[in-house]
């Protein structure tokens, strides 16, 4: 039987397809764990460091597992190999396989039917690792195993494009709909794609749709005619559908795992049923489930929703064709429905003016809501009334696709008055409750937002306990509690310590894995740490910056004020900046964790980096990330002044980053609405929230922050670190402590 060493350790299907191919201990060690998982229906948490290569480690035990019969049946002699200069081909179907949906609500039969897909998700945050996943690593998989599988890509119906939207689209521009002037232009370009697509979806179209043209042609939650459209045979959602239902291996991210996971709550469901799910980027659950568990309405998506069924100043909207006929007294049920969301609009504008007065009466509030009905129901009354006027709308149509359109419009409604209410009287137990204000086209705007205080229990009811196995890896899961395993050499790593029960773990491995297993609700799976291939003591300088800070004492003596210590530590830090800068010639990323200081220093900087002809990008200009780090990777000398997204998920490989300065150690703001939930939790149950939360959070994310340097075991580099706290707290020692063993280099400033 084909197994996971026969695929990668020496003399395996990858060695004889790569020239130089280098077995990997810390790998092979990994793919035994996901094994033994799957195949025992347990969990593991894996924490792999960089460069083990965790996606072929838990990517070929699972396609072994979705496709064992194949694998049983594989002889060595049998293997074949494409020629080096070919490459991979797209993944075929599998082989003998029948219908999933057979089988989704049937466990029994899928156990004693040998052929009965057997289905794996593999979950990642960023857009780049999915990509990765399905474009490279997991066709080179297909190209060199004796098997046949499928993969499939999933993303969200709105992704793809409606034909019989499409179609009535182009058939309604000139109309009153939102399509006019550039959207007319737009349908075209759409035209000459839809000639030659086979997917569908809005990623293969160069440029992307504007929204406003996109949101009126996609698939809609709501707006199909399933079998009753005569595209039916032909829609990219269905066929898409169909490709997952078919799929061995099925590559989603987060948030639409999430989604999905919210969706079945309530009898609805994105992905077909899977028995193996993989998280990779597992350090981000839980924040990431927070989002997509969560409530978010705000003034604009109120007025986008309004503005889609009428606009009475551009004339604009799908209530703009019927009220535009000639008098009838089903033409009076579109003009009430027309007058109706003209209502909702100016009720809107009160009720959030409301909100915002309640806001501004609280200053130096983080904009908490503690207590219900802080605003009365007068928009939900509109836009109940609204939802009524375009059910009787609806009821008048007899063009299908128009009637379809009026029932999409009024779910849409529904759904905003379910998120409004559950906000205003807080009806979900467990969540945090706030007003975030910002600014928009110069007007001050207000959000009102709500998530689940502790994922855990939700996670754990809804997705682990259902789950047959889940396996969930990163670099960065760990606080502490291993360092003798971190950057550990190949050899050190034994691979038949297969950690399959929880019991046998040490007190060790226990305490380190504590806080994630904790937090995402992971609490009976086992766990690993493994090192990293990488020669850290050889690739990396730990740099540390001590006495740069002007202290409070010192500052007193001086007689500054407090505000005048600021700026000059402020001064102190850009001068070190540049100091640093100039040691590597640039080549740096400079991690932030206050926008607000990375705008001043970036403009104290500015002239600096001109001077010395340093290409320069910063996160405080608005550049796109992407684009923000494919400049970078063009020239060897690139600086980079970044927050929160560039401490993780960001690969940049090679000379290119040779130099990592962190500013701060990366503490969560403790006055952030839900960050002070948490703590609160953590408080009432007897505990403290420091040790417990803030502490091995910021541990996690000054680990992801350093993994921004070493990428290859080619990579060189030094991570600065400008914090004086890593001195000065009794604390500072446990995040050292949590990196891998290297060289360490103390700066003393005067």
């Amino acid at each position: 039987m084909l197994n996971y060493r026969d695929v990668l350790d020496n003399g395996g299907l990858i060695a004889r397809r790569r020239a130089g191919y280098e077995r990997r201990a810390e790998q092979l060690a990994m793919a035994a764990e996901v094994d033994a998982a799957i195949r025992s229906k347990r969990s593991i948490a894996i924490e792999a460091g960089t460069g083990v290569g965790k996606s072929f480690a838990y990517l070929v035990p699972a396609i072994l597992y979705s496709v064992e019969e194949q694998a049983r049946a594989y002889d060595g002699d049998e293997y074949f190999a494409l020629p080096e200069d070919e490459p991979p081909q797209p993944s075929v179907a599998p082989r003998a396989v029948t219908s999933a949906a057979a089988y989704e609500d049937d466990e029994l039969s899928r156990e004693s039917d040998p052929f009965a897909l057997r289905r794996v998700v593999v979950s990642t945050n960023t857009i780049s690792l999915q990509e990765q996943l399905f474009h490279k690593d997991v066709p080179f998989l297909n190209s060199i195993l004796p098997l046949s599988f499928s993969v499939a890509l999933a993303k969200g119906r709105a992704n793809y494009l409606c034909r019989r939207r499409f179609a009535s689209a182009k058939k309604a521009v000139g109309k009153g709909t939102l399509l006019e002037d550039d959207g007319r232009e737009e349908l075209e370009r759409i035209q000459e794609w839809l000639e030659t697509t086979s997917d569908g979806s809005k990623s293969e179209i160069a440029p992307s749709p504007a929204n406003d043209v996109w949101n009126e042609i996609c698939c809609e939650q709501g707006n199909c005619l399933a079998r009753k459209c005569q595209f039916y045979e032909t829609c990219f959602y269905r066929q898409a559908r169909r490709r997952l239902e078919n799929a061995n291996i099925i590559i989603v991210n987060h948030a639409l795992l999430f989604s999905d996971l919210a969706l079945k709550s309530s009898g609805g469901a994105i992905l077909p049923n899977y028995d193996i799910l993989i998280f990779d980027e597992a350090h981000t659950m839980e924040n990431v489930a927070s989002e997509q568990l969560g409530v978010e309405v705000t003034e604009y998506s109120i007025d986008y929703l309004l503005s889609r069924l009428y606009n009475d100043r551009t004339n604009k909207g799908l209530l703009v064709e019927e009220t535009s006929r000639s008098w009838s007294e089903e033409r009076e049920i579109f003009v009430e429905a027309a007058r109706l969301v003209d209502e909702c609009r100016f009720r809107a504008e009160r009720f959030f003016n409301e909100l915002r007065e309640w806001l501004e009466a609280r200053p130096g509030s983080n904009g908490r809501v503690f207590e219900p009905e802080i605003v009365g129901a007068g928009l939900t009354e509109g836009l109940e009334n609204l939802k009524n006027a375009l059910r009787r709308a609806e009821e008048t149509l007899e063009d299908p696709d128009r009637r379809q359109e009026y029932r999409a419009a009024r779910m849409r409604v529904s759904a905003h008055i379910a998120e409004i209410e559950d906000w205003r009287l807080q009806r979900p137990e467990g969540y945090v409750y706030w007003l975030e204000s910002f600014t928009s086209r110069k007007r001050p705007r207000v959000a009102m937002r709500a998530a689940p205080v502790d994922v855990a229990p939700i996670l754990r009811e809804k997705l682990f306990n259902v789950t047959p196995s889940v396996i969930a890896t990163s670099a960065t899961l760990t606080v502490g509690g291993v360092k003798s395993r971190a950057g550990s050499r190949a050899h050190e790593v034994p691979l038949d310590a297969i950690a399959t029960n929880p019991d046998a773990e040490s007190e060790e491995t226990r305490r380190a894995f504590r806080f994630f297993r904790s937090r995402v609700g992971l609490t009976g799976a086992a766990a690993r740490a493994l090192g990293s291939p990488f020669d850290y003591k050889r690739q990396m300088t730990l740099v540390l910056a001590k006495k740069l800070e002007l202290s409070e004492l010192s500052a007193m003596r001086l007689g500054l004020s407090a505000d005048e210590r600021r700026a000059e530590n402020e001064r102190r830090l850009c001068a070190a900046l540049r100091d640093y800068v100039a040691e590597t010639d640039g080549g740096v990323f400079v991690l932030f964790t206050n926008a607000a200081q990375m705008k001043r220093v970036t403009a104290t900087l500015n002239d600096f980096m001109v001077e010395q002809n340093y290409p320069f990008y910063s996160q405080s200009e608005g550049v796109p990330r992407q684009l923000m780090v494919r400049r970078f990777k063009e020239s060897s000398r690139s600086v980079l002044f970044g927050v929160d997204s560039f401490w993780q998920g960001v690969d940049v490989p090679g000379a290119a980053l040779r130099n990592v300065i962190i500013v701060k150690l990366p503490f969560l703001a403790p006055e952030q609405p839900l960050v002070e939930a948490k703590l609160e939790a953590i408080r009432d149950r007897g505990g403290n929230d420091f040790q417990e939360f803030l502490l091995p959070n910021a541990i996690l994310k000054f680990k992801q922050g350093v993994g921004r340097l070493i990428r290859t075991k080619e990579d060189v580099g030094q991570v600065v670190l400008l914090d004086e706290r890593v001195h000065t707290k009794t604390y500072g020692r446990q995040f050292l402590e949590a990196l891998p063993d290297c060289r360490l280099r103390v700066d003393v400033f005067n």
